[in-house]
Protein backbone atom coordinates (compact mmCIF):
# COMPACT_ATOMS: atom_id res chain seq x y z
CA UNK A 1 0.00 0.00 0.00
CA UNK A 2 1.03 3.53 -0.90
CA UNK A 3 2.30 5.97 2.04
CA UNK A 4 3.33 9.39 1.41
CA UNK A 5 6.38 10.95 2.57
CA UNK A 6 6.77 13.50 5.17
CA UNK A 7 7.46 15.69 2.08
CA UNK A 8 3.83 14.89 0.69
CA UNK A 9 2.18 15.36 3.78
CA UNK A 10 3.53 18.55 5.16
CA UNK A 11 3.10 19.90 1.66
CA UNK A 12 -0.46 18.78 1.73
CA UNK A 13 -1.14 20.26 5.08
CA UNK A 14 0.48 23.74 4.13
CA UNK A 15 -1.52 23.70 1.14
CA UNK A 16 -4.89 23.25 2.96
CA UNK A 17 -4.04 26.20 5.35
CA UNK A 18 -2.93 28.47 2.55
CA UNK A 19 -6.58 27.76 1.06
CA UNK A 20 -8.48 28.15 4.14
CA UNK A 21 -6.66 31.19 5.51
CA UNK A 22 -7.56 32.62 1.51
CA UNK A 23 -11.00 31.36 2.15
CA UNK A 24 -11.64 33.31 5.43
CA UNK A 25 -9.48 36.45 4.00
CA UNK A 26 -11.90 36.61 0.93
CA UNK A 27 -15.32 36.15 2.89
CA UNK A 28 -13.90 38.99 5.24
CA UNK A 29 -13.62 41.03 2.49
CA UNK A 30 -16.86 41.10 0.21
CA UNK A 31 -15.97 44.00 -2.02
CA UNK A 32 -12.57 42.06 -3.27
CA UNK A 33 -11.85 40.98 -6.81
CA UNK A 34 -13.05 37.21 -5.86
CA UNK A 35 -16.38 38.17 -4.33
CA UNK A 36 -17.35 41.33 -6.91
CA UNK A 37 -18.53 39.45 -9.79
CA UNK A 38 -21.31 38.04 -7.51
CA UNK A 39 -22.36 40.80 -5.48
CA UNK A 40 -25.39 42.79 -6.33
CA UNK A 41 -25.90 46.25 -7.57
CA UNK A 42 -27.52 48.32 -5.02
CA UNK A 43 -31.00 49.19 -6.24
CA UNK A 44 -34.58 51.27 -5.10
CA UNK A 45 -37.83 49.35 -4.47
CA UNK A 46 -41.26 49.77 -3.96
CA UNK A 47 -40.65 52.01 -1.30
CA UNK A 48 -38.47 55.60 -1.92
CA UNK A 49 -37.16 55.47 1.20
CA UNK A 50 -35.49 51.91 1.33
CA UNK A 51 -32.63 50.80 -0.42
CA UNK A 52 -31.60 47.12 -1.50
CA UNK A 53 -27.99 45.59 -1.86
CA UNK A 54 -24.41 44.13 -0.59
CA UNK A 55 -22.79 44.39 2.32
CA UNK A 56 -21.63 48.04 2.64
CA UNK A 57 -17.88 48.76 2.59
CA UNK A 58 -16.55 52.06 3.18
CA UNK A 59 -16.64 53.26 -0.29
CA UNK A 60 -20.67 52.34 0.23
CA UNK A 61 -21.39 54.26 3.23
CA UNK A 62 -19.76 57.35 1.45
CA UNK A 63 -22.36 56.80 -1.21
CA UNK A 64 -25.43 55.90 0.75
CA UNK A 65 -24.62 58.86 3.11
CA UNK A 66 -24.89 61.60 -0.10
CA UNK A 67 -28.27 59.39 -0.16
CA UNK A 68 -29.37 60.38 2.79
CA UNK A 69 -28.99 57.04 4.18
CA UNK A 70 -29.56 57.01 7.94
CA UNK A 71 -30.60 53.35 9.06
CA UNK A 72 -28.38 50.35 7.97
CA UNK A 73 -31.13 46.56 8.18
CA UNK A 74 -28.78 44.46 8.36
CA UNK A 75 -29.47 40.47 7.50
CA UNK A 76 -26.09 39.25 8.54
CA UNK A 77 -26.23 36.46 11.14
CA UNK A 78 -23.94 36.93 14.07
CA UNK A 79 -24.02 33.15 15.04
CA UNK A 80 -21.31 32.36 11.36
CA UNK A 81 -17.76 33.50 12.51
CA UNK A 82 -17.50 35.67 9.12
CA UNK A 83 -21.14 37.58 9.36
CA UNK A 84 -20.54 38.24 13.11
CA UNK A 85 -17.03 40.41 12.59
CA UNK A 86 -18.66 41.96 9.50
CA UNK A 87 -21.49 43.17 11.61
CA UNK A 88 -18.95 44.71 14.92
CA UNK A 89 -17.28 46.02 11.10
CA UNK A 90 -19.98 47.66 9.83
CA UNK A 91 -21.24 48.82 13.41
CA UNK A 92 -17.94 50.64 13.57
CA UNK A 93 -18.56 52.80 10.03
CA UNK A 94 -22.12 53.33 10.42
CA UNK A 95 -21.27 55.35 13.43
CA UNK A 96 -18.57 57.31 11.93
CA UNK A 97 -20.99 58.43 9.28
CA UNK A 98 -23.38 58.81 11.84
CA UNK A 99 -25.72 56.30 10.92
CA UNK A 100 -27.93 53.51 13.15
CA UNK A 101 -26.99 49.70 12.42
CA UNK A 102 -30.52 47.49 13.45
CA UNK A 103 -29.85 44.07 12.44
CA UNK A 104 -31.90 41.11 11.89
CA UNK A 105 -30.29 38.09 11.34
CA UNK A 106 -31.15 35.51 8.57
CA UNK A 107 -29.05 31.98 8.45
CA UNK A 108 -28.40 31.76 4.51
CA UNK A 109 -25.42 29.82 2.40
CA UNK A 110 -25.70 29.87 -0.55
CA UNK A 111 -29.40 30.20 -0.43
CA UNK A 112 -29.92 27.95 1.62
CA UNK A 113 -31.59 29.24 4.75
CA UNK A 114 -31.22 28.22 8.30
CA UNK A 115 -32.47 29.03 11.83
CA UNK A 116 -35.76 29.41 13.37
CA UNK A 117 -36.11 33.32 12.98
CA UNK A 118 -35.83 33.78 9.07
CA UNK A 119 -39.30 34.18 8.10
CA UNK A 120 -39.94 36.57 11.44
CA UNK A 121 -36.98 38.31 10.92
CA UNK A 122 -37.44 38.78 7.45
CA UNK A 123 -41.27 40.73 7.76
CA UNK A 124 -39.32 42.53 10.76
CA UNK A 125 -36.55 44.33 8.57
CA UNK A 126 -39.26 45.23 5.96
CA UNK A 127 -41.40 46.52 8.91
CA UNK A 128 -37.89 48.57 10.56
CA UNK A 129 -37.11 49.69 7.21
CA UNK A 130 -40.64 51.08 6.20
CA UNK A 131 -40.32 52.98 9.99
CA UNK A 132 -37.17 54.12 10.12
CA UNK A 133 -35.71 57.71 10.42
CA UNK A 134 -34.60 58.85 7.28
CA UNK A 135 -33.63 56.28 4.16
CA UNK A 136 -32.84 52.65 5.22
CA UNK A 137 -30.64 50.36 3.75
CA UNK A 138 -30.88 46.72 3.76
CA UNK A 139 -28.69 44.22 2.77
CA UNK A 140 -27.25 40.95 3.34
CA UNK A 141 -23.76 39.55 2.67
CA UNK A 142 -24.38 39.55 -1.56
CA UNK A 143 -27.84 41.06 -1.88
CA UNK A 144 -29.30 38.46 -3.46
CA UNK A 145 -31.30 35.95 -1.43
CA UNK A 146 -31.94 37.25 2.11
CA UNK A 147 -32.18 41.15 0.68
CA UNK A 148 -34.83 39.90 -1.45
CA UNK A 149 -36.66 38.26 0.54
CA UNK A 150 -37.27 41.01 2.43
CA UNK A 151 -37.74 42.94 -0.88
CA UNK A 152 -40.88 40.62 -1.53
CA UNK A 153 -42.25 41.74 1.78
CA UNK A 154 -42.09 45.69 1.50
CA UNK A 155 -43.36 45.25 -1.76
CA UNK A 156 -46.34 43.50 -0.25
CA UNK A 157 -46.37 46.16 2.70
CA UNK A 158 -46.20 49.01 0.01
CA UNK A 159 -48.72 47.18 -2.58
CA UNK A 160 -51.48 46.85 0.29
CA UNK A 161 -50.69 49.99 1.06
CA UNK A 162 -51.82 51.27 -1.73
CA UNK A 163 -55.31 49.88 -1.37
CA UNK A 164 -55.76 49.74 2.12
CA UNK A 165 -53.69 52.92 3.26
CA UNK A 166 -52.73 51.15 5.86
CA UNK A 167 -48.75 50.09 5.90
CA UNK A 168 -47.17 52.85 4.47
CA UNK A 169 -47.25 57.01 3.79
CA UNK A 170 -48.86 58.09 0.68
CA UNK A 171 -46.33 60.40 -1.34
CA UNK A 172 -48.17 63.60 0.45
CA UNK A 173 -47.31 62.11 3.46
CA UNK A 174 -43.47 61.95 2.65
CA UNK A 175 -43.50 65.69 0.93
CA UNK A 176 -45.02 67.39 4.34
CA UNK A 177 -42.73 65.00 6.56
CA UNK A 178 -39.49 66.08 4.91
CA UNK A 179 -40.94 69.66 5.23
CA UNK A 180 -41.15 69.31 8.79
CA UNK A 181 -38.54 68.02 9.41
CA UNK A 182 -37.02 71.04 7.67
CA UNK A 183 -39.01 73.46 9.93
CA UNK A 184 -37.62 71.17 12.70
CA UNK A 185 -34.05 71.80 11.55
CA UNK A 186 -34.61 75.31 11.26
CA UNK A 187 -35.88 75.82 14.99
CA UNK A 188 -39.55 76.51 13.45
CA UNK A 189 -41.46 73.80 16.09
CA UNK A 190 -44.79 75.31 16.04
CA UNK A 191 -44.71 75.56 12.12
CA UNK A 192 -43.53 71.69 12.14
CA UNK A 193 -45.86 70.31 13.65
CA UNK A 194 -48.87 72.33 12.01
CA UNK A 195 -47.56 70.18 8.89
CA UNK A 196 -47.21 67.51 11.12
CA UNK A 197 -50.79 67.71 11.97
CA UNK A 198 -51.75 67.40 7.80
CA UNK A 199 -50.45 64.02 7.90
CA UNK A 200 -52.87 60.75 7.66
CA UNK A 201 -50.82 58.00 9.09
CA UNK A 202 -48.56 58.41 11.84
CA UNK A 203 -45.48 56.55 11.32
CA UNK A 204 -43.15 56.00 14.15
CA UNK A 205 -40.62 58.10 12.01
CA UNK A 206 -43.58 60.79 11.87
CA UNK A 207 -44.08 60.68 15.87
CA UNK A 208 -40.27 60.97 16.80
CA UNK A 209 -40.45 64.13 14.69
CA UNK A 210 -43.46 65.30 16.62
CA UNK A 211 -41.94 64.14 19.83
CA UNK A 212 -38.78 66.45 19.59
CA UNK A 213 -41.17 69.36 18.63
CA UNK A 214 -42.82 69.16 21.84
CA UNK A 215 -40.22 68.85 23.95
CA UNK A 216 -38.44 71.89 22.22
CA UNK A 217 -41.37 73.61 23.37
CA UNK A 218 -40.89 72.51 26.53
CA UNK A 219 -44.50 70.50 26.31
CA UNK A 220 -43.09 67.46 28.29
CA UNK A 221 -46.84 66.05 29.05
CA UNK A 222 -47.07 65.86 25.21
CA UNK A 223 -43.83 64.64 24.34
CA UNK A 224 -44.02 61.65 26.16
CA UNK A 225 -47.35 60.78 24.81
CA UNK A 226 -45.80 61.29 21.44
CA UNK A 227 -42.61 59.01 22.52
CA UNK A 228 -44.70 56.44 24.11
CA UNK A 229 -46.82 55.74 21.26
CA UNK A 230 -43.40 55.07 18.93
CA UNK A 231 -42.70 52.44 21.35
CA UNK A 232 -46.44 50.93 21.52
CA UNK A 233 -45.66 50.56 17.39
CA UNK A 234 -41.90 49.78 17.59
CA UNK A 235 -41.11 48.83 21.25
CA UNK A 236 -37.63 49.03 22.30
CA UNK A 237 -36.83 52.02 20.35
CA UNK A 238 -33.79 53.85 20.77
CA UNK A 239 -34.80 56.77 20.21
CA UNK A 240 -37.97 57.14 22.17
CA UNK A 241 -36.43 55.67 24.86
CA UNK A 242 -34.11 58.29 24.80
CA UNK A 243 -36.50 61.06 24.15
CA UNK A 244 -38.46 59.63 27.31
CA UNK A 245 -35.21 60.17 29.36
CA UNK A 246 -34.89 63.68 28.52
CA UNK A 247 -38.35 64.23 29.64
CA UNK A 248 -37.31 62.56 32.60
CA UNK A 249 -34.48 64.87 32.89
CA UNK A 250 -36.49 67.99 32.36
CA UNK A 251 -38.46 67.20 35.60
CA UNK A 252 -35.21 66.21 37.65
CA UNK A 253 -36.17 62.37 37.86
CA UNK A 254 -32.54 61.72 38.00
CA UNK A 255 -33.06 58.00 38.40
CA UNK A 256 -35.61 57.61 35.60
CA UNK A 257 -33.21 59.13 33.12
CA UNK A 258 -30.03 57.31 34.39
CA UNK A 259 -31.94 53.97 33.34
CA UNK A 260 -33.37 55.32 30.22
CA UNK A 261 -30.13 56.69 28.77
CA UNK A 262 -28.07 53.84 30.51
CA UNK A 263 -30.78 51.55 28.40
CA UNK A 264 -29.92 53.23 25.40
CA UNK A 265 -26.16 53.14 25.73
CA UNK A 266 -26.02 49.92 26.52
CA UNK A 267 -26.89 48.70 22.94
CA UNK A 268 -25.44 51.51 21.61
CA UNK A 269 -22.57 52.32 23.26
CA UNK A 270 -21.75 55.27 20.95
CA UNK A 271 -25.07 57.18 21.13
CA UNK A 272 -24.10 61.02 21.39
CA UNK A 273 -27.39 61.70 22.98
CA UNK A 274 -27.38 59.45 25.21
CA UNK A 275 -23.97 60.13 25.95
CA UNK A 276 -24.84 63.96 26.71
CA UNK A 277 -28.21 62.60 28.56
CA UNK A 278 -26.20 60.72 30.93
CA UNK A 279 -24.00 63.03 31.35
CA UNK A 280 -26.60 65.73 31.94
CA UNK A 281 -27.80 63.41 35.19
CA UNK A 282 -24.12 62.52 36.54
CA UNK A 283 -23.50 67.09 36.30
CA UNK A 284 -26.66 67.22 38.49
CA UNK A 285 -25.55 64.44 40.95
CA UNK A 286 -22.09 66.43 41.14
CA UNK A 287 -20.15 63.22 39.94
CA UNK A 288 -18.21 65.53 38.01
CA UNK A 289 -15.40 62.56 36.62
CA UNK A 290 -18.09 60.77 35.30
CA UNK A 291 -19.75 63.64 33.76
CA UNK A 292 -16.71 64.70 31.94
CA UNK A 293 -15.77 61.41 30.34
CA UNK A 294 -19.31 60.92 29.08
CA UNK A 295 -19.16 64.62 27.65
CA UNK A 296 -15.73 64.30 26.17
CA UNK A 297 -16.54 61.38 24.54
CA UNK A 298 -19.79 62.76 22.87
CA UNK A 299 -17.42 65.61 21.85
CA UNK A 300 -14.92 63.42 20.52
CA UNK A 301 -18.13 61.44 18.63
CA UNK A 302 -19.71 65.07 17.25
CA UNK A 303 -16.88 67.63 17.75
CA UNK A 304 -19.05 70.47 15.85
CA UNK A 305 -21.40 70.35 18.49
CA UNK A 306 -20.46 74.09 21.07
CA UNK A 307 -23.15 72.94 23.42
CA UNK A 308 -20.59 69.70 24.26
CA UNK A 309 -17.81 71.70 24.76
CA UNK A 310 -19.90 74.04 26.72
CA UNK A 311 -20.74 71.84 29.45
CA UNK A 312 -17.21 70.55 29.45
CA UNK A 313 -15.86 73.88 30.08
CA UNK A 314 -18.74 74.09 33.05
CA UNK A 315 -17.92 70.99 34.78
CA UNK A 316 -14.54 71.60 34.67
CA UNK A 317 -14.92 74.95 36.36
CA UNK A 318 -17.24 73.31 39.17
CA UNK A 319 -15.11 70.23 39.62
CA UNK A 320 -12.23 72.61 40.64
CA UNK A 321 -14.87 75.05 42.75
CA UNK A 322 -14.90 74.30 46.81
CA UNK A 323 -16.62 71.13 47.70
CA UNK A 324 -19.73 70.92 48.19
CA UNK A 325 -20.72 74.33 45.90
CA UNK A 326 -23.94 73.61 43.73
CA UNK A 327 -23.93 72.67 40.08
CA UNK A 328 -24.94 75.72 38.08
CA UNK A 329 -26.53 76.41 34.85
CA UNK A 330 -27.74 72.41 35.16
CA UNK A 331 -31.19 73.71 33.39
CA UNK A 332 -33.51 71.57 31.00
CA UNK A 333 -30.75 69.33 28.32
CA UNK A 334 -31.77 70.04 24.70
CA UNK A 335 -30.16 67.89 22.30
CA UNK A 336 -29.10 70.13 19.17
CA UNK A 337 -30.77 67.62 16.54
CA UNK A 338 -33.30 64.87 16.26
CA UNK A 339 -31.58 61.86 17.23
Amino acid sequence: MYKPGRRVVATALVSCVLLGSLGVWVLLHPASIFVQPWRAERTATASEDVLLGPYPVEADFIALKQRGVTTIISLLEPNVPYEKILLEQERELAARHGMTVRNFPMGSILGQKFGNDYAKNSKAAAEAALGADGIAYIHCYLGLHRARNVQAHLAANVRSASFAGTNATPDADHAAERRAKTAFDAGDYAGSLAILATITRKTPRVLRVEAWNYYRLLRIADARAAFDQVLQQQPGDGDAVTGLAYCDLFENRLDAADRGFGQVLAQKPDEVFALEGLGHVRYRQSRWPEAEMLFARAAALNPTNPETRQMLERIRAASAAPQGAPARGAGAAVPTAIP
